[in-house]
């Protein structure tokens, strides 16, 4: 099986001017020295659509931060303290940064203030979500998760919180429909002719 691995360890700062509350979904610093890999090599250009989720608790990351997609080109009016849950557009995602995750909207994103839990979805293809990536069974799509990890998202006026700690996305080839090879096919047919032949021959 294919294996394609995003390598992103999120461990920079992003400043924004105003009031701004929450985080940030970008990184510009790599302690590995580069950001995105493809099976082990430096890739600078393959951008993703990309999702972050946050939660209270590391079993329950569930809620929708912003969604990068490639297929969009939206844009937020006001990029501070941005409402959670938006799709804006993904194009320059990690070719922008030179291979980190970098949202090109620059925005800040309105997390309530505390310890918080993240986690980053990515794929490939032109899909509006992660679910329906996995569930088109098309071959050459990838997808995979981050692990879950921890975050402090601070109250207005402080600066905004870049994600930190993404670690790495294996990115694997969706599930695809599984149609059974001929001679499988066939096999099963020859069994299936033998159970009749000796059902018909007990009669």
């Amino acid at each position: 099986m294919k294996k394609l691995i995003l390598s992103v360890a999120a461990v920079g700062t992003m400043s924004l001017s105003g009031f701004a509350q929450g985080i940030t979904f970008s990184d510009f610093e790599n302690a590995a020295g580069y950001g995105t890999a493809i099976a082990g090599a430096p890739n600078l250009t393959q951008d993703l659509n990309l999702e972050l989720l946050y939660g209270t608790s590391a079993g329950n990351v569930t809620t929708p931060v912003v969604t990068l997609l490639l297929s969009s080109s939206a844009t937020p009016a006001n990029n501070v303290n941005v409402p959670l849950g938006q799709t804006f557009a993904g194009a320059g995602d990690i070719s922008g940064a030179g291979g980190l995750i970098y949202d090109n909207t620059g925005s800040s994103y309105a997390v309530p203030a505390g310890s918080v839990f993240f986690e980053v979805l990515a794929w490939s293809g032109n899909f509006g979500s992660y679910a329906a990536a996995e569930a088109s069974g098309q071959v050459g799509i990838f997808g995979g998760a981050s692990a879950v990890f921890p975050g402090t998202s601070p109250a207005a006026p402080a600066t905004p919180n870049d994600i930190d700690g993404v670690g790495v996305i294996n990115l694997t080839q969706v599930p695809t429909t599984i149609v059974p090879e001929p001679s499988t096919l066939a096999m099963a047919g020859v069994g299936l002719a033998s159970m009749l032949f000796f059902r018909r021959k007990n009669k």
